[in-house]
């Protein structure tokens, strides 16, 4: 019995190919009626932080504004 090789991961925000563990995934919710369908794509370290980086930017910039 020949043992398959996982398909390597790539980053979904850059399409970076990812070796081993990605560095976070992301999160993606699509409402379909009642139901919420849940997906959390791989994402690359420099994508990770650039988005989570924005995100914390947004949510300053928020506050501030009131």
């Amino acid at each position: 019995m020949q043992r398959r090789r996982p398909a390597k991961a790539a980053c979904d925000a850059c399409s970076a190919p990812i070796e081993g563990e990605p560095a976070a995934r992301g999160l993606l919710l699509f409402p379909r009626g009642e139901h919420v369908e849940r997906e959390e794509p791989p994402l690359c370290e420099r994508c990770a932080h650039a988005i989570g980086m924005t995100a914390l930017y947004r949510f300053i910039e928020e506050e501030e504004e009131g």
